[in-house]
């Protein structure tokens, strides 16, 4: 299953490829003041923020810290023609392109419900640890809006790829141990029994436009928009494709596709527009067609503790997001449905995000 669902995976990603060979309509690259400037964020997930059945279980911390490149220069054609994938569903032409690349590290803790044991759960998710790190070529799609003549972003298209370690080396326990000593809680006790150490490599394309654009009211403004995403991953770590979409209310939506989140779950964006000020609630949903997760599946010599993922998996969050003189704070609530077959449990957990241009 998760072999087939690889090769169709290489497939879709070699068809993307070769389409995006085609000739490139001319297009401005020139970058705004704005976009010159580095983009700097840090992240932290955890379930501590959760507030059904507080306990460390399933995905229970995430932290990543990432830089966003000033705009990149005029690229070759070659390779703008390599990095530049084919549009679907008859959209429209685009006057500009802002490109950038993104550098981030994170380690994301997994643990079962009961961290009390010491002996091996046979029918709930395996300790696991996984210390990665990401390299992104972002680009960002914009319109001229005929009404302000301005440009308007309209799509954002991510390339990236990830490369990391699972098992002990990965420093789960240390770091999970550690801060549960600090703050005065148990520690977890069963992390003799994680995933053993195992390199991972995972390539992923995600696409988000910015449709449906509308004001809600004119005076102070208030306006919406709707943003639909699609993604492939394809990975020994993590294998799926996703679809889903975000509803967004506020003001100065264009500064950026929303907030940012680890890998798998809803996008967002590191970029984002940094004058004036913006600010937006957000709702939205989706889902994974999954063919592995190693956080589930275990160790891909099948020498570990694993359960049976589910082939579907969906999301839901909200949150709010604010921007102000090139900084971006937002945190958002997530809410996951269950991931594996032996325990019928959803998952629950709060993610907190600043992002500053420097």
């Amino acid at each position: 299953m998760a072999v087939k669902s690889g090769v169709l995976l290489i497939a879709a990603f070699m068809l993307v490829g070769g389409a995006a060979q085609a000739q490139l309509p001319a297009i401005d690259t020139h970058p705004s003041p704005d976009e010159q400037r580095s983009i700097f964020t840090f992240q932290v997930e955890n379930d501590v923020f959760n507030r059904i059945g507080k306990s460390d279980r399933d995905y229970t911390n995430g932290v990543r810290f990432g830089w966003l490149s000033p705009a990149l220069p005029d690229l070759p054609d070659s390779l703008a023609r390599l990095v530049t994938f084919p549009t679907f569903f008859g959209e429209g032409p685009v006057s500009s392109v802002t490109r950038r690349v993104g550098i981030s590290i994170g380690q994301n803790l997994y643990t079962p419900q009961d961290t009390e044991t010491t002996a091996p759960i046979r029918n709930d998710r395996p300790y696991a640890a996984w210390l990665y790190s990401s390299f992104a070529l972002q680009q960002t799609y914009k319109r001229r809006n005929p009404q302000t003549d301005r440009e308007d972003p309209v799509r954002l298209d991510t390339l990236q790829l990830d490369l990391g370690l699972i098992g002990p080396a990965a420093g789960g326990e240390f770091v999970q141990n550690k801060f549960h000593r600090l703050i005065g809680v148990p520690t977890a006790n069963g992390w003799s029994n994680q995933l053993h150490n195992e390199p991972t490599i995972g390539l992923t394309f995600e696409r988000r436009w910015r449709t449906s654009q509308g004001v809600v009211v004119e005076n102070p403004l208030l306006e919406y928009d709707v943003i639909p995403s699609i993604g492939l991953a394809l990975g020994n770590a993590a294998t799926y494709a996703s679809a889903g979409g975000t509803l967004r209310i506020g003001k100065n939506l264009r500064k950026d596709f929303g907030p940012p989140r680890p890998r798998p779950a809803l996008p967002g964006s590191d970029g984002f527009i940094g004058e004036g000020f913006g600010w937006y609630f957000f709702v939205g949903a989706g889902g994974e067609a999954v063919a592995r997760n190693i956080f589930l599946d275990g160790n891909s010599d099948g020498d570990s503790l694993s359960v049976s993922h589910r082939p579907f998996v969906g999301e839901a969050q909200a949150g709010l997001a604010i921007l102000f003189r090139g900084v971006r704070i937002s945190y958002t609530q997530v809410l996951r449905s269950p991931e594996f077959f032996e325990r019928d449990r959803w998952n629950q957990f709060g993610s907190f995000n600043v992002s500053f241009r420097y």
